[in-house]
């Protein structure tokens, strides 16, 4: 690996780290901010709700924006974007200006993340696997550093506008970084392949929007209620905030992990698989009646599955392009259909809790949804082209 390679790959994972503290950071100070800003809880869930559904809603604009600027200049621009909505933050003191910034970070996700696995296909072709391994990672990464130092930022800071700003540091960094990148390349693109579609028409891309829905779903599902869950059980409030947080660091350990060795096998579908059974031992394990260790296994499976599924999924749009410009195009349609799927899978886990007054009945839902996902990878089986394509 030369030194420009691995520079790229220093950028990609700190990039990536930005990807996620604007939507995450929130959590562990919506209490303070309902207070602060006279916020009901429906107003305050919009915080969170509205950076995911952007990032279904418009991940499509990926083609559009590719063509026009380049994916490098794109890629710095969507940066940017992030960089502003957090630097308002500072500035917050009703809630219009904080849903705004959470509408531009959603925006500036949402098309960010096609255009780095367009990126990643363009100039990693026979590691794809690996690099979308340490992408993934900085992903986790940034997710929960973010959420774990909010808190101790506003302790430090005496703010939670300064708490929830100082995100906009990883930005700045992105940018900065991201600049020997525009100068190197700047931006590829191939002209001839300008103006393309995303594959609405192509069977494969729907199997693949719903694989990617179920994934995410489920993961966000898991992230809401996994604590509560935990707590109903009988662990305390900080308990089951540990439960949450080793499932965190054993998701993003596989994220990295499960990538080298998918790379390594040159195999998709059976890891795939493997993952999707993993998923559906823990989340029937959070969905049985246990014992106090129950949560700490499911912690084990679900990180173990979850972790695998998602850099996995990533990697799948890239297999079936032959160009960056077409990898961003196959992402851009898997991740809009999914991450909308993402945003009503928790809410409707949650309509369950409230009709039965335990969230048992939630993860078995869960369960079949994963079951649905263990479906789609059989059917995600690669096409003797692309076998071949990988041995070459």
């Amino acid at each position: 690996m030369g030194k420009k390679q691995g520079f790229l790959i220093i950028a990609i994972f700190i990039l990536s780290l930005d990807l996620r503290p604007p939507i995450t950071s929130i959590g562990p100070l919506m209490t303070q901010i309902q207070h602060a800003l006279h916020m009901n809880s429906l107003t305050a869930s919009l915080l969170t709700a509205i950076p995911v559904f952007c990032m279904g809603v418009f991940a499509p604009l990926t083609s559009t924006v590719g063509d026009r600027m380049g994916i490098d200049r794109a890629i710095f621009a969507c940066m940017a974007l992030i960089g502003l909505a957090t630097l308002l933050r500072f500035f917050v003191h009703a809630s219009p200006l904080l849903l705004i910034s959470a509408f531009l970070a959603g925006v500036g996700i949402a098309v960010i993340g096609p255009l780095l696995s367009g990126f990643i296909k363009e100039h990693f072709p026979d590691r794809a696997a690996a690099i979308i391994g340490i992408y993934s990672v900085g992903i986790g990464v940034g997710a929960t550093v973010s959420a774990g130092l909010s808190i101790p930022l506003v302790s430090t800071l005496h703010s939670w506008q300064a708490s929830l700003g100082t995100w906009t540091v990883l930005a700045a960094l992105g940018l900065v970084i991201w600049v020997p990148v525009l100068v190197a390349d700047r931006g590829f693109r191939d002209e001839e392949q300008a103006k393309g579609k995303l594959p609405w028409n192509v069977g494969r891309a729907w199997l693949l929007l719903i694989a990617f829905g179920l994934q995410s779903g489920i993961y966000y599902s898991v992230t809401t209620w996994l604590a509560p869950q935990a707590e109903q059980t009988g662990y305390s409030a900080a308990g089951a905030g540990v439960v949450l947080t080793t499932f965190s660091i054993i998701q993003m350990f596989s994220s990295l992990v499960i990538p080298m060795l998918v790379h390594r096998s040159n195999k998709r579908t059976p890891w795939l698989m493997a993952c999707a059974v993993f998923s559906i031992i823990g989340l029937a394990l959070c969905a049985m009646p246990l014992a106090m260790i129950g949560p700490w296994i499911a912690d084990v499976f679900l990180g173990i599955g979850l972790g695998g599924l998602f850099p996995i999924l990533l990697i799948l749009p890239l297999d079936e392009a032959s160009t960056g410009d077409e990898a961003s195009r196959w992402t851009a349609m898997m991740q809009c259909g999914g991450y909308i799927m993402s945003g009503v899978v928790p809410m409707l886990a949650g309509a369950i809790e409230d009709a039965t007054g335990s969230y048992h009945q939630s993860f078995w839902l869960l369960v079949a949804l994963a079951a649905g996902l263990f479906v789609c990878s059989y059917f995600l089986k690669p096409r003797p082209q692309q076998m071949t394509d990988r041995v070459r």
